[in-house]
């Protein structure tokens, strides 16, 4: 997904579903989980988070980084 897919999901759920409540959860701050939707800083943990907030893969939601073949 694009990072404006994730945010437009999260705006369709937005009386159940913000930055701030992903946020909370792990104990980051919410533009620490906007970074992370941006693709401007990486962590497994807030990604994998997004993905099980938005009820879709990790793979699917952050392809780029789960998807890639192993290095050589």
């Amino acid at each position: 997904m694009t990072s404006e897919e994730i945010r437009l999901e999260f705006y369709k759920r937005r009386k159940e579903l913000t930055f701030s409540s992903v946020a909370r959860r792990l104990g980051v701050s919410r533009q620490a989980v906007s970074y992370v939707i941006d693709r401007a800083f990486v962590s497994r943990r807030i990604m994998e988070a997004v993905a099980d907030a938005l009820g879709k893969d990790k793979r699917y939601v952050f392809p780029e980084y789960y998807m890639k073949k192993p290095s050589q």
